[in-house]
């Protein structure tokens, strides 16, 4: 099965277990790749569009797993019950969403081993959601397609603890774990993050007050990442 850099990773980053959910499962690809590489043994796919979930069945019945996968229609974890699934990937939505998916089910989610997340939108949201939140940072991963654009994957699982504070607020943007790691991706991501700061400050109107505010701190933030490349 040919998949891209993002749902690879995705299908890579999953722990081997017996049975996990998939939300938000669109084509159906990831549960299919999951399961054609002996990662887990029983899947369920959920979305809350009728239409995505359809061709997520046809998808299964292409490569003979449609009786290895449970299909449900519905909101993301409000679908399953206690024990059905060892952990849950939630991935291709907003980093708002993702924690509201994560807070509605909140009893479900102490109960998993992992969470797999990929947020499509507002990262760093999420990541300090789950950083000042009961979880712990399994691991985090970076991709870059081929098309160009960056994806970021938390592996995480719910554990009580005391909130961590990271020291600056670009850490939120800018993964403290994937710069102590070293990734092989971070100086091509942070230069993207340039790129896009830069973009936002060409469109902003001088002539207000507000738009003037915005551009300094979008020119300290680059500051920031600039420095940040220095060390790398």
């Amino acid at each position: 099965m040919k998949l891209s850099k993002r749902l690879s990773k995705i299908v890579e980053m999953t722990p081997p277990c017996l049975s996990v959910a998939d939300v938000g499962t669109d084509h159906g690809y990831v549960p299919c790749a999951l399961l054609l590489a002996d990662k887990v043994k029983r899947v369920i796919a959920s979305d809350v569009n009728r239409k995505p979930l359809e061709k997520a069945v046809m998808t299964s019945k292409g490569y003979n797993l449609e009786s290895l996968i449970e299909f449900r229609l519905g909101s993301g974890l409000e679908v399953l019950s206690k024990g059905e699934v060892n952990g849950a990937i939630i991935a291709g939505m907003g980093g708002e969403l993702t924690q509201e998916i994560l807070e509605k089910s909140m009893n479900l989610v102490k109960e998993l081993d992992f969470l797999l997340l990929q947020p499509a939108q507002n990262q760093p949201s999420l990541r300090r959601y789950l950083y000042a939140g009961n979880y712990d940072i399994l691991k985090e991963e970076l991709v870059q397609e081929i098309d160009g654009r960056f994806y970021e994957f938390f592996l995480v699982r719910y554990q009580e603890k005391s909130p961590e504070i990271l020291e600056e607020a670009m850490d939120y943007l800018i993964s403290p774990r994937l710069r102590k790691d070293q990734h092989p991706l971070l100086k091509e991501f942070i230069e993207s993050k340039i790129v896009e700061l830069e973009s936002i400050q060409e469109k902003l109107d001088q002539s207000f007050q507000s738009s003037r505010n915005k551009n300094l701190e979008l020119t300290n933030q680059k500051k920031y990442l600039k420095e940040m490349l220095l060390w790398l």
